[in-house]
């Protein structure tokens, strides 16, 4: 059987619904249409279609899909396929795709940057959404899931990335309990301090183990990294509070930039 080819069209009168298929649900399906809203029609996911003796194609899967592009004027994704299938029985098989199985995919399509991201995210055992944000150069997921659901994402800041990858998987082989959403976030904070001494927490946390638990919140986790990090030392450093002033500026420079590339399309509108 041959691999079928992905088609693009933005003519929704060649499909026609299967009448294997189940009836249209729009009311059932909201959360779909708000992930076509933000991400677009996601070509990793086409309609599969199958063709009749008169030309039509005849949808089997993704009918939701269609009727949601079509209401939003978006361009159809699609395969042909050599002959129907059992829709119920394919539908009942199907698991729902996690983030990661978007980056496997992309990656098995030859794109450089996810290749980059899943080596990345294994590497510093990082939760794949914060390690694709941090090659990205922000601090959350949600700032670039158009671009990474798209197939379009972009390495941008990988010195950034490998740095706070570094700091946070050396912290949780000293110790394993301090594995944590929060600790990555402090990890990310003191990432953005100038003249900041990776080498100099590194040692500090190994003479320190004890004080390295789990804590709740990304400020606990700085109020401990800023004692090790000053741990025997006699010249201390508010590494903290270093810390805490370089993401505020880093928020507010990326804020301004959001405001002004909306201005930009505002008036070329």
């Amino acid at each position: 059987m041959s691999v079928p080819k992905l088609q693009v069209t933005k003519n929704y009168r060649l499909f026609s619904r299967s009448i294997d298929n189940r009836p249209l649900s729009e009311k059932k399906h909201k959360k779909l249409l708000r992930s076509m809203q933000r991400n677009g029609f996601l070509p990793c996911f086409p309609l599969a279609c199958v063709r009749e003796p008169n030309g039509n194609l005849i949808v089997y899967d993704g009918q939701h899909r269609l009727a949601y592009a079509e209401t939003l004027g978006l361009p159809v994704y699609f395969v042909v396929l050599d002959k129907p299938f059992d829709i119920a029985e394919v539908n009942c098989a199907q698991e729902k795709w996690n983030t990661r199985n978007f980056a496997e995919t992309f990656a098995a399509q030859n794109k450089q940057a996810y290749k980059i991201g899943l080596e990345f995210t294994d590497r510093h055992q990082l939760p794949i959404g914060i390690a694709f944000g941090l090659l990205a150069g922000t601090c959350s997921f949600n700032n670039i899931q158009e671009y990474y659901y798209g197939g379009t994402f972009k390495v941008k800041d990988m010195p950034y990335a490998e740095m706070v990858g570094a700091i946070y998987s050396q912290i949780i082989a000293i110790s394993p309990i301090a594995k944590n959403a929060r600790l990555i976030e402090a990890c990310m904070a003191i990432g953005r301090v100038k003249d900041f001494d990776s080498a100099r927490l590194v040692k500090g946390c190994e003479r320190c183990r004890e004080k390295l638990v789990a804590y709740s919140t990304r400020d606990a986790y700085l109020d401990v990294l800023e004692i090790v990090y000053n741990f025997g030392r006699k010249q201390l450093f508010a590494l903290k509070n270093e810390a805490v002033m370089a993401m505020r500026e880093r928020n507010a420079f990326t804020k301004s930039k959001v405001n002004k590339a909306k201005a930009g399309e505002d008036k070329a509108a």
